[in-house]
């Protein structure tokens, strides 16, 4: 696993595919970034999944 990876996502507000950067070897954590389609916040949030897995990635709309 690479410190940096490619994620794709679907928007959750104009459902446009899109990718984003993600610290894999980082703990828990959110930030925000805009859709590159309909400029809309998205708050991702990564989650560790255990020992020798990929963190999950989730993407929601800001507010919810």
């Amino acid at each position: 696993m690479r410190p940096v990876e490619f994620v794709g996502f679907a928007c959750p507000w104009c459902g446009e595919p899109g990718e984003t950067t993600v610290d894999m070897v980082s703990g828990d954590r959110e930030w925000i970034e805009d859709c590159a389609v309909c400029c809309a916040p998205i708050v991702f949030r990564r989650e560790d999944a255990g020992d020798e897995e990929l963190p999950r990635i989730s993407a929601r709309r800001e507010g919810e």
